[in-house]
């Protein structure tokens, strides 16, 4: 069971390891691979031996986050079989076994102690150690707090890390979870040596063709739903094969469908090979789809969560909606029996 445990706790665990392996959810994000990153530069000053393990691969507008080229991909460039064991596991931005899909073996060696540092309100008992903190804007934030109690001096390259990490889980400062804290944060990181412009490049106009030919396929889906409260966009896996792209250059693209005026919630539905949909679910104040992700199993945060379930693209639209209609207020219909939780 994990133990919600202080600063100071979760600094003397990361103290009293030689070789800590960190790992972070599939799909990996700006703030997940940007915290991993500044993390990383803090234990290999400290003397550690450091792994990052992925448990599938960053898009490569992120290489900036990995110049050395260590990181790591389950599959690719790891055999647990053989993978020496560490002394502790720190899981960064998630606490969730469906998140984790592929690093079960890294998480289950016999008395590794794991910590995890997270803001996601939903997670498992996974962990031994949890540093969390859900009103928290970003992963990054929480990681920039223990580099405080710890006096680390913040070097350019770590700011740029946590900048880019901030940047990225505001979507560039625009989200409701932006205050004047975070923003002050913000200033704090380029005034030791991150540079927005750089980072913004990186981040935003860095795409392959094939993400922005899947943009504009996707764009071509979209639709509203529930007297145009919600509006929904769907990605079949026709679709990934005509554009070249795949499941990692989604990454932002539900943003699209709050751009539509009168959209309360955004929903992407995206088709996998495997009888499965994953869901993702954006919404703005004061609608909360973390309900509607936990009621399929999922999570993630009130404006922004994500599920994935068994079902085909019609089924699993349905039943979303349905749960959606109730968050916002409408007469909730039935479930479709075909359309479930994985």
């Amino acid at each position: 069971m994990a133990k919600d445990i202080d600063y100071e706790t979760a600094i003397a665990e990361l103290r009293r390891a030689r070789r800590i392996a960190l790992t972070t959810h599939t799909k990996p994000d700006g703030d997940a691979l940007g915290s991993i990153a500044a993390l990383r530069r803090w234990l290999l000053a400290q003397g550690k031996t450091v792994e990052v393990i992925l448990p599938s691969p960053a898009p490569s507008k992120y290489a900036f986050l990995d110049p050395d080229g260590v990181w790591k991909t389950v599959g690719r460039d790891v055999d647990f079989r053989t993978f020496p064991a560490p002394d502790l596991v720190c899981i960064l931005d998630t606490c969730t076994w469906l998140q984790l899909s592929g690093v079960e073996p890294l998480l289950h060696y016999s008395c590794v102690p794991i910590l995890a540092i997270d803001h996601h309100r939903t997670q498992d008992a996974l962990a031994d150690f949890l540093l969390a903190d859900p009103d928290a804007a970003a992963t990054a934030v929480l990681i920039h707090r223990l580099f405080v109690k710890t006096s680390a001096a913040l070097d350019s390259e770590t700011a740029a890390y946590l900048f880019a990490a901030l940047a990225s889980d505001t979507d560039w400062f625009r989200l409701p979870s932006v205050d004047a804290e975070i923003l002050r944060l913000a200033a704090s990181l380029v005034e030791a040596g991150a540079q927005p412009s750089a980072i913004h490049e990186n981040l935003f106009l860095n795409d392959d063709l094939s993400k922005v030919r899947l943009l504009g396929r996707a764009i071509e889906t979209l639709r509203t739903a529930l007297d145009g409260r919600v509006t929904l966009m769907r990605l079949t896996q026709a679709l990934f094969r005509e554009s070249g792209a795949d499941v990692g250059d989604t990454e932002n693209l539900i943003n699209e469908c709050m751009k539509v005026r009168g959209t309360q919630v955004g929903l992407l539905l995206i088709e996998s090979d495997k009888d499965e949909v994953r869901v993702s679910l954006r919404a703005k104040p004061p609608i909360d789809v973390l309900s509607v992700a936990e009621h399929f199993g999922g999570g993630g945060h009130r404006r922004a969560a994500g599920a994935r379930l068994k079902g085909s693209l019609d089924q699993v639209e349905a039943a979303v909606l349905a749960t959606v209609a109730g968050a916002l207020g409408h007469p909730e219909s039935a479930w479709p029996p075909d359309a479930r939780p994985l």
